[in-house]
C-alpha cells in the first residue's frame, strides 16, 4: 500500500525518464525547499534553469490536491528566488497505492493553477484533463509558459531594442542609415536600426546561452570592439549564419559611433538579462516574437505570424506518436519537416519541439537529443521565406534549443523581385532555390570549405544560372520528399492598388513582373490568383510532401467558402485523406485571439494525410468548431489532444465542460465547406437538404422537396460594379462617374443605381436608388443601361446590421458594389425570388454558399452569385407564381420594417415571409421556427463578443 510520498517518488522516476533534462532538476519531498516556509514540503518540484519553478501536488483525497496547488502559488523557490507561479493538481486513484512502476497505460487525472494579473486561473475551468505519465509530464513542461507573462516579457524587451535604436538614430549620418535600411530591408532608417539592434539581442542570446559550455565562450560585453572579437570567436568555432550579419553591422557602426554603440549595446544586455530572469523555457523566442512589431510589410504583404499557442495546437494535431520510432536519434536522415513560409521559424520550432519531445518519451538520453538537433539543423528542417531577418530568426530560435553545433542548415532567404523571382512560389518548378542570406553572409554555420568557396564565388548575392540540390548556397525542398509540410502562408491577394507582392523595396516593374510570374508558375496547378498565395502555397504542400505525409495549415476561412477555392479544395479533397478543419466558433478569435497574430479576419486550421495516389473519390472533412480561441502553451497541446480523441461526429469534451463540437461535412467537387465554423449538426443537415432541394425536419425526415438551379442559370448576373463606372474623384473604370442621391429621387436623372448598402434606410423589400450618374464613356453608357433590372441581391452581407438579402425597385436601375442586378422577364419570377431570399430558406442558402471570413457576415463576390443554388421559379404553376407576386405586394405594403437578419426569430415580418415561401414550396405546414431559431444561434451570424471590433 503505497502513501503518496511514495507514489511522489515513483511518479518523479517516471517523469524524469520522459524529459532527461529533469534529472536533476525535480525535487521529490524535499523541505526547505521554499523560502517562506522551511518546513513545507512540494510533493514534486520541477526546478529547471531556463524555466519557471512548477509544483505538482498529489492526493487521493477528492479536492485535496487542488487545494494543495492552489496553495503553492506565491512562494518562492529558495535557490533561485523565482515565484511559483503554475502548480498542477493530480487526483490519484484508489489503484495508485498499488503500482510497482508507472508506464504509459495508467491515466492520471490532472488540472493546472496559475497565479495572473488580478488573481488565479484554473485550466480545465471543470474536472480534470486525463492523460499518461507522459501526457503530464508535456503538459508540466509548457504551462508555465503563461501569456501574460510572454507579454509583458515582449513589451520590456521591445523597449529596450527601441531605446538601442534611438540612440544610434541620433549619432550616425544620414547616408549611413540609408546604408543600414538596406542592408536590413527595412523601408525607413529607425526600422531599419530597429532590426539590427533585434540583430545584435539574437547574437547576444546565442552568446549568452554557450557561455560555460565546452568552447570557453567569453561573458557578454558592452564595449563594441570587445563584442566584435567575442563573435568573432564563436563564428570560428560555428553558428557563423547567426553571427555574420551582427558583426557586419556592429564593425561598420562602432566605427562610427563608438559611444552611442556602447549604450545600445547596454540595452541590448538589460534586456538580455530580463529574459533570463523571466525564464520562459522553450516556450517562447524573444527574437522572433519581437521581430514581427518591427516589420514593416507585414500587413501589405498579408504575411501574419503564427501565435505560439497555435504553432503548438497545429504541429500537436499534425505530427502524431505513430508516425515513426521517435527512439531513433538519426529520424531526421528521414524525416523531413518543411515550411517554405517560415516567417520567424514559429512553427518549424514547435515542430521540432514535438518530434523532440517524442524522442524524450521513447527513450532518447542527452546523447543522443545532441545527436537529434544537429541531424535536425543539417538535414530535417527546411524553412524559407521572403524576409532577410525573418529567416535569420527561424535560424537562431532552432539553434538555440541545444548547444549542439552544426553545419550547413537547409534555412534561408529566397529573394522576390530579382530576375522575377516570386520567393517560395518558385518551388512549384524546381528543389532548389538560391539563398540570398547565404549568398550574402554564408549559409553554413559550420565552416563547410564548399561553402566558403561558393560564398567568396558569389559575393553580393549573385546567383548562378542554374542552382542544384547540392548547390550550399541553395534552400532544398524536393517533391514528394516531406514528412510534414507545416505553414501559415501569406494571404495576399490583388487587391485594386494593392498588389500581392507588396514587399518593401520592390519597385512598381518589378511587382508587375512577379505577378506575371505567379500567373506562369500555377498555370497548371490546381489554384488561381484571385484566391489568393495561400491557394498557391497549399498546392506547393501538395507536391513537396510524400505519400503518407502530413500537412498542417492556417488559412484564412476564406480557404472554405469562396468560389475562387474551388479548385485547391477539390484538390484537397481527391489529393488527402483523414481531412480536418477547425474553426472557431464567430468572433472569438480575433485581435489578440487570433491564431495569427495582427489579423482581424477568422481563420481556420486544415490537417489532412496525402494519398498514396491521387483519385476520383473526394474525402469528407471532419469540421471541428471549438467554442473559444487557442491562446496558451501548454493548454494548446492538451486542446489539440482533445479534438484528436474525440468521436468523429459528437462534443470535444476537456475535464468535465464541452469545448467544441466535430461533425463530418460530405464534400462535393470542392464546392463550399459549409460546415467548418458551424456549431449545430442539425442545421448542417438540414442546409445540404436545402441545397439540394430537400426540405428536411430536425430528425433528417423529408418534408418536402422542390426543383433547384443556379441564380445563373435563373437571371441574368450582373453587370459587375467596375463595368458600371465608379464614383467620383475615384479611379476611373466602367461607363458613369457617379456620386450619392441627395433631395427628391424624382430629380435625379436618367443614370439611376442601387449601388450602395445603408442598413438605417434598407428595411423594405422595395427600395431606391442610392447613387445618378453622369456618362463617362457615351457608347459604354447605353450599352450598361440596357441591362437595368428592379431585383438586386445583396454581394456583402452583415446579418448584425442589414435587414434585406434581395430588395426590388419600381423602376428598372442598375446595381453596384454591394448590390448585383438579376434580370428576368417574368416580373412574378423576381418578385417570388425576392420573398425567397429573404426568407429563412433563402438567409440559410446565401449563409452556407457564401464567404465567411469576418464575424456577423458573409460575402458572395459576382461568381458565386451565379453559382449559388435557389429554387426553379420557372418551373413553379402559374396560380403559385401569381399567389407569391400578391404575398410580396402585401408584405411590401407594411409600414413595419424588417430587422436585422440576426434578429429573425423574433421578427414579425420575416415570419410572415418565411409562411409566404413555405406555401410557395408546397410545404406550408414546415416548422420553419426551429430552422430560424437554430441559423440565429450560429456565432458567425450573431455579433461577437467584443463589441470594440476592429476593421481589417
Amino acid at each position: 500500500m503505497k502513501h503518496e510520498q511514495e507514489f511522489n517518488h515513483l511518479l518523479a522516476r517516471a517523469l524524469r525518464s520522459a524529459n532527461p533534462s529533469w534529472r536533476l532538476a525535480l525535487k521529490v519531498e524535499e523541505s526547505r525547499t521554499l523560502k517562506e516556509s522551511a518546513a513545507d514540503r512540494v510533493d514534486i518540484l520541477i526546478t529547471g534553469n531556463d524555466a519557471p519553478p512548477v509544483a505538482i501536488e498529489t492526493s487521493y483525497q477528492r479536492g485535496d490536491a487542488d487545494t494543495d496547488a492552489v496553495a503553492r502559488l506565491g512562494f518562492h523557490y529558495k535557490k533561485t528566488m523565482m515565484e511559483i507561479k503554475t502548480a498542477i493538481a493530480v487526483e490519484l486513484d484508489k489503484s495508485c497505492r498499488h503500482l510497482t512502476r508507472i508506464d504509459k497505460r495508467r491515466v492520471f487525472k490532472y488540472a493546472v493553477h496559475q497565479k495572473i494579473p488580478g488573481g488565479t486561473r484554473r485550466f480545465p475551468a471543470a474536472g480534470f484533463l486525463r492523460g499518461s505519465y507522459l501526457d503530464l509530464a508535456r503538459f508540466a513542461a509548457t504551462a508555465p509558459t503563461s501569456k501574460e507573462n510572454m507579454e509583458e516579457v515582449a513589451t520590456d524587451v521591445a523597449d529596450c531594442v527601441m531605446a538601442a535604436a534611438d540612440l544610434l538614430k541620433d549619432a550616425i549620418p544620414t547616408d549611413h542609415l540609408e546604408n543600414i535600411s538596406l542592408t536590413m530591408y527595412q523601408r525607413s532608417a529607425l526600422t531599419g536600426l530597429r532590426t539590427t539592434t533585434l540583430l545584435w539581442l539574437n547574437a547576444m542570446l546565442v552568446q549568452r546561452m554557450l557561455i560555460g559550455g565546452v568552447h570557453n565562450i567569453p561573458v557578454l560585453t558592452t564595449n563594441p570592439t570587445e563584442c566584435v572579437d567575442a563573435w568573432d570567436k564563436i563564428r570560428g568555432i560555428n553558428w557563423r549564419a547567426i553571427f555574420e550579419p551582427a558583426i557586419h553591422i556592429l564593425d561598420d557602426v562602432r566605427n562610427i559611433c563608438p559611444g552611442p554603440a556602447t549604450g545600445a549595446l547596454k540595452h541590448l544586455k538589460k534586456a538580455v538579462e530580463i529574459i533570463e530572469g523571466a525564464k520562459m523555457g522553450s516556450g517562447m523566442s524573444i527574437g522572433a516574437e519581437l521581430f514581427p512589431l518591427l516589420a514593416e510589410d507585414r500587413k501589405e504583404s498579408a504575411a501574419f505570424y503564427t501565435q505560439p499557442s497555435t504553432a503548438e495546437f497545429l504541429t500537436t494535431l499534425t505530427i502524431r506518436e505513430d508516425m515513426e520510432d521517435w527512439s531513433d536519434p538519426y529520424i531526421f536522415n528521414r524525416f523531413r519537416i518543411v515550411d517554405l513560409s517560415c516567417g520567424t521559424g514559429t512553427l518549424l520550432r514547435f515542430a521540432y519541439r514535438q518530434v523532440r519531445m517524442y524522442h524524450e518519451q521513447s527513450g532518447g538520453s542527452a546523447k543522443t537529443a545532441e545527436i537529434l538537433h544537429q541531424s535536425a539543423m543539417e538535414r530535417g528542417l527546411c524553412g524559407a521565406d521572403v524576409s532577410p531577418i525573418a529567416s535569420h530568426m527561424t535560424s537562431t530560435s532552432l539553434a538555440v534549443m541545444s548547444k549542439q553545433p552544426y553545419n550547413k542548415t537547409n534555412i534561408g532567404w529566397v529573394g522576390v523581385g530579382s530576375m522575377d523571382r516570386t520567393g517560395s512560389i518558385e518551388y512549384l518548378r524546381t528543389s532548389a532555390v538560391q539563398d540570398l542570406l547565404g549568398a550574402e553572409f554564408g549559409l553554413s554555420s559550420g565552416q563547410s570549405k564548399q561553402a566558403e568557396a561558393m560564398s567568396s564565388k558569389n559575393k553580393g548575392g549573385q546567383a548562378p544560372d542554374v542552382w542544384s540540390i547540392d548547390s550550399p548556397m541553395s534552400v532544398v525542398s524536393k517533391d514528394d520528399d516531406a514528412a510534414v509540410v507545416v505553414m501559415n502562408p501569406p494571404y495576399s491577394r490583388a487587391h485594386i492598388g494593392i498588389s500581392p507582392f507588396d514587399i518593401a523595396g520592390l519597385s512598381t516593374g518589378e511587382k508587375e513582373s512577379c505577378q506575371k510570374r505567379w500567373g506562369k508558375l500555377i498555370k497548371n496547378e490546381m489554384c488561381i490568383k484571385t484566391a489568393g498565395m495561400a491557394a498557391t502555397f497549399l498546392c506547393m504542400a501538395r507536391k513537396k510532401a510524400r505519400a503518407g505525409g502530413r500537412i498542417g495549415f492556417v488559412l484564412p476561412r476564406t480557404a472554405a467558402f469562396a468560389e475562387s477555392w474551388k479548385r485547391t479544395r477539390a484538390m484537397v479533397e481527391t489529393h488527402f485523406d483523414d481531412i480536418t478543419a477547425v474553426a472557431i466558433a464567430g468572433g472569438r478569435a480575433i485581435g489578440k485571439n487570433a491564431m495569427s497574430a495582427d489579423t482581424y479576419m477568422e481563420e481556420m486550421i486544415l490537417v489532412a494525410t496525402k494519398r498514396d495516389k491521387p483519385g476520383k473519390r473526394h474525402s469528407d472533412v471532419r469540421c471541428v468548431t471549438l467554442y473559444d480561441p487557442i491562446t496558451r502553451v501548454g493548454e494548446a497541446a492538451e486542446m489539440a489532444r482533445a479534438v484528436l480523441e474525440c468521436p468523429v461526429a459528437g462534443a470535444v469534451t476537456l475535464g468535465s465542460a464541452e469545448i467544441g463540437i466535430s461533425h463530418i461535412f460530405h464534400t462535393v467537387d470542392g464546392g463550399p465547406w459549409s460546415a467548418v465554423g458551424s456549431l449545430d449538426d442539425t442545421l448542417e443537415m438540414i442546409k445540404n437538404g436545402l441545397l439540394s432541394g430537400r426540405l428536411l425536419n430536425v430528425v433528417g425526415d423529408e418534408e418536402g422537396d422542390f426543383a433547384v438551379t443556379t441564380i445563373g442559370e435563373l437571371f441574368e448576373v450582373g453587370p459587375t460594379h467596375h463595368l458600371i463606372g465608379h464614383m467620383k474623384d475615384g479611379d476611373p473604370c466602367g461607363a458613369f462617374t457617379l456620386v450619392p442621391v441627395t433631395g427628391n429621387n424624382d430629380e435625379i436623372g436618367k443614370w439611376k443605381s442601387l449601388w450602395g448598402a445603408n442598413a438605417s434606410t434598407q428595411k423594405f423589400l422595395i427600395g431606391s436608388p442610392t447613387h445618378k450618374g453622369s456618362a463617362y464613356d457615351d457608347n459604354k453608357a447605353e450599352r450598361i443601361w440596357k441591362r437595368r433590372t428592379t431585383l438586386f441581391y445583396q454581394r456583402f452581407m452583415r446579418w448584425t446590421s442589414q435587414s434585406v438579402l434581395s430588395m426590388t425597385t419600381k423602376t428598372p436601375i442598375l446595381g453596384g458594389v454591394s448590390w448585383a442586378g438579376l434580370s428576368h422577364p417574368d416580373v412574378r419570377v423576381k418578385k417570388a425570388f425576392a420573398l425567397w431570399a429573404n426568407s429563412i430558406y433563402g438567409m440559410v442558402s446565401y449563409w452556407a454558399t457564401g464567404q465567411r471570413t469576418q464575424p456577423g457576415r458573409s460575402i458572395m463576390l459576382i461568381r458565386a452569385i451565379s453559382q449559388a443554388k435557389c429554387p426553379n421559379l420557372d418551373r413553379l404553376d402559374k396560380n403559385v407564381l401569381d399567389r407569391a407576386a400578391s404575398d410580396f405586394d402585401g408584405i411590401a405594403r407594411a409600414t413595419v420594417p424588417l430587422q436585422p437578419a440576426y434578429l429573425a426569430e423574433n421578427d414579425a415580418v420575416r415570419t410572415m415571409i418565411n409562411v409566404a415561401v413555405s406555401d410557395m414550396l408546397g410545404v406550408p405546414e414546415y416548422d420553419h421556427e426551429t430552422l430560424t431559431h437554430l441559423w440565429c444561434a450560429e456565432p458567425s451570424v450573431q455579433k461577437p463578443p467584443n463589441k470594440k471590433s476592429r476593421k481589417s
